[in-house]
């Protein structure tokens, strides 16, 4: 299980990560061409630095920014965050071989050395095992590391769950007060990057309670272990189904969703699942910039996004207890689209702008590390030309597709920006990461992602649960699943999307 790794700087523990699994380039044979990537050299990291700079949605409570919002609710930015946490680890670390720092002695690795030596520590699976790690031992002759999260009684995952109120379950850290310490309470979850923030793990709260409730549902004469399988294939296949069917149309262009559905993936193959870094490392970060600088967790609290990082180390619990403060429980109704409404919260527009709390991820209460790793836009650039990642350019040509003109990409940027897009020659050769956020901008007005970015995120995603012989796609006769989604006991109707599954789960709405 992930108990220690973080997006936060200070905290990482590789060794810990359960799976190790395939790296891989969608796109390889561009990473061996020096005119696909970005030009090498400490001009171009002194570039990626300054681009990272400005890059702020400086939007605050009482300056809403309203032009920033687009028409997606905020609930699919976590849910996002949540999908990534399930199928890649590693990226965003700091190794001996993906190391970012000191940055004057970045040097982009050969895309060979990257396949060999950076190893994901998910499986390329939306399989759930962020929610259920490798699951229960099954037997009392030896003891898995899961099991601290089930209950001995009935295999239910353990929840903080009463009338109105869900937190994850917490247990105290000993040794951590002091005259300037505050007690923490880590939740005991499968990967502790899920309680990062509030709201990727009230989410999480949301998987577990949808699980327990099916485990409750089912006939009374299944044996635990027999009601855990089946409770756990189908959270895991309503989960899939969201993906594709919700999740992917909310943020990709339609056409493009439909297409790799009925069609299968191009570019990505299915017959070997690997995660493509175009997608991990560029692609998929793409919700960074839907991260709103504040949010209405409910109809009494406002919170700004630096207040809802690291549950267990800031204010939001209760310092005695160490349960969530009541007052800053989800109500999801402000997140999600729930009986048509459109909720407070809305994802800010895909575009070059991330929510200035984002630029120093220090971990919570701990003096700023060096200024490229606290600031999430200058890691996701400087990470992307470390490995290697190839031009938005590059990408777009592999495709088929024409590539962004000039003026195409410094459309609707300010002045600074634009300073730093021509003077750096990145109109010509665009980084990945960057070149996606403004194409969302260009072609959908930030309301969901552009052609290319649609391909790297639907085709990656599609395709690992096409190649997942378990997954409800290559199920489609058994019982619970249909076109219209997945039937869950003691539902009146199949879950579709997200808000079904939050309904159905019964938290706070």
């Amino acid at each position: 299980m992930i108990s220690n790794l973080s997006h936060f700087v200070g905290e990482r523990n590789d060794s810990e990560i359960l799976y190790d699994t395939s790296f891989g380039y969608m796109f390889e044979y561009l990473c061996g061409c020096e005119h696909h990537l970005l030009a090498k050299g400490p001009q171009t990291i002194h570039y990626l630095q300054e681009l990272g700079k400005i890059m702020a949605d400086n939007g605050t409570p009482e300056d809403i920014m309203p032009e920033n919002n687009s028409s997606i609710p905020s609930v699919y930015t976590y849910l996002g965050q949540f999908i990534d946490h399930d199928i890649t680890a590693r990226t965003d670390r700091e190794t001996d071989f993906s190391k970012i720092t000191p940055v004057q002695d970045i040097q982009p690795k050969k895309p060979e050395e990257v396949i060999a030596n950076l190893r994901n520590g998910r499986r390329p699976h939306l399989d759930l095992d962020s929610v259920f790690g490798e699951g229960p031992s099954f037997n009392s002759s030896y003891t898995a590391e899961a099991d601290d999260l089930y209950h001995n009684s009935n295999l239910e995952l353990f929840l903080n769950d009463k009338p109105g109120y869900v937190d994850l379950r917490r247990y105290k850290i000993e040794n951590n007060e002091g005259e300037n310490k505050k007690a923490i309470y880590r939740a005991k979850i499968a990967d502790a990057r899920n309680d990062e923030n509030l709201i990727v793990s009230q989410l999480h709260s949301a998987f577990i309670k949808t699980f327990n409730k099916i485990s409750q549902a089912l006939e009374p004469n299944l044996s635990n272990e027999e009601t855990y399988c089946r409770a756990r294939q189908l959270t895991r296949w309503a989960y899939q189904y969201i993906v594709l069917n919700d999740y992917l149309k909310q943020v990709c262009l339609p056409g493009v969703v439909s297409n790799v559905l009925y069609n299968g993936p191009f570019f990505y193959k299915t017959s070997a699942p690997f995660m493509p870094l175009e997608f991990s490392v560029a692609g998929f970060r793409f919700g960074h910039a839907m991260i709103r600088p504040f949010y209405n967790l409910n109809n009494g609290t406002q919170k700004t996004i630096m207040e809802l990082l690291g549950p267990s180390m800031g204010n939001l619990l209760d310092g005695s207890t160490g349960e969530l403060k009541p007052g800053n429980v989800v109500h999801w109704s402000n997140f999600a689209k729930l009986n048509g409404e459109t909720p407070k919260n809305v994802a800010r527009k895909i575009s070059p702008f991330i929510a200035k709390g984002l630029f120093n991820l220090s971990s919570v209460g701990e003096p700023a590390p060096p200024s490229v790793l606290a600031s999430l836009s200058q890691r996701n650039l400087l990470r992307g030309y470390l490995l290697g990642i190839p031009s938005g350019q590059a990408v777009a040509r592999a495709m088929r597709v024409e590539p962004m003109k000039h003026k195409e990409l410094v459309e609707g940027l300010n002045e600074e920006q634009k300073c730093v897009m021509y003077d750096s020659g990145f109109t010509a050769r665009t980084p990945l990461w960057y070149y996606v956020l403004q194409e969302a901008k260009v072609q959908s007005d930030g309301n969901s992602l552009g052609y290319i970015g649609s391909m790297l995120v639907a085709e990656t995603l599609i395709g690992l649960i096409k190649g997942d012989f378990n997954s409800y796609l290559n199920n489609m006769n058994h019982s619970a699943v249909s076109e219209n989604g997945i039937t869950m006991p003691g539902a009146s109707q199949p879950i579709k999307n997200i808000s079904d599954l939050l309904k159905y789960a019964g938290v706070p709405l």
